[in-house]
């Protein structure tokens, strides 16, 4: 275990030093610029509109807007670093040096999974805090930090799920991981928690997610949505801490499953085709 845990640790540390290249950053920064981007412009065009209703609008919808354009960079980080796991090795031909190595299949899997969560986690902060930042200074956002810890607690949840459930992927469809991820991603957390009142649509991650969002940040639908009927289609809410540990119990089984494939299966790099 400790070995495991060395291995993964250094895997990690390169994995980010090798991130901070010229098209890497730039891919991040703009990742991290989108949403704050986004709700910049919003902010302009109804300032310079002088739509009092259109202004009152955007502080009605900030907090969606801010989760919502959060999320989509967030897990599409999460997909370009997670899922080519195992892939990235092989076509950088190092794959049989970590394969011969005791524990070295365990340490790169976990290395790189806490990788793509830190980077998934840290493009989100980003986003979030100037998001904030911008809503807040145009239209003074009620209790911004605690909306920020609210929102930042929830991201650290997601990132940490996806990017567990994502390398899974990478180690059970290889060159189509990323392929199978966004399938699951659209089928699972889209179409199936979409589904009011269905209750294959209480095991999606994006149900879970979503309940603690509304325990810690509060009802952040639009005023015009009643969060009564939304109770009516979606149940009562369960304590917090069940959903935590069902997010949490999510992680470890989708880390274990890719941990027990990568070390029991065996990939067919070119040089053996």
């Amino acid at each position: 275990m400790k070995r495991w845990l060395n291995g993964a640790l250094a895997t990690c540390s390169f994995e980010l030093r090798r991130s901070f290249t010229v098209q890497r950053t730039a891919v991040s920064l703009v990742l991290a610029l989108f949403p704050p981007a986004i709700m910049l412009i919003l902010i302009l065009a109804t300032r310079l509109s002088r739509d009092f209703q259109a202004q009152t609008a955007i502080l009605d919808f900030s907090q969606l807007l801010i989760i919502f354009l959060v999320a989509l960079v967030c897990l599409l980080t999460t997909l370009l670093w997670a899922t080519p796991n195992v892939y990235s090795e092989m076509e950088g031909k190092t794959w049989g040096f970590i394969a011969s190595r005791p524990g070295g299949r365990v340490s790169v899997f976990l290395g790189k999974f806490l990788a793509s969560f830190l980077v998934s986690f840290g493009v989100s902060v980003v986003a979030i805090s100037l998001c904030i930042f911008l809503v807040d200074r145009s239209y003074s956002m009620p209790d911004a930090q605690r909306l920020w810890l609210s929102i930042c607690g929830v991201f650290l949840l997601g990132c940490l799920v996806y990017s567990a459930v994502f390398s899974m992927f990478g180690t059970l469809f290889i060159k189509r991981s990323m392929v199978f991820a966004a399938g699951y991603l659209f089928g699972s957390d889209v179409i199936l928690a979409s589904i009011p009142g269905a209750l294959i649509s209480k095991l999606t991650i994006r149900y879970h997610l979503q309940e603690i969002g509304i325990a810690w940040i509060g009802w952040f639908l639009p005023a015009s949505y009643n969060e009564a009927d939304f109770r009516l289609f979606y149940g009562e809410p369960l304590p917090t801490w069940i959903h935590l540990a069902i997010l949490l119990g999510i992680t470890a089984a989708a880390l274990a499953l890719g941990g027990w494939t990568i070390v029991n299966r065996e990939y067919i790099t070119k040089d053996d085709a």
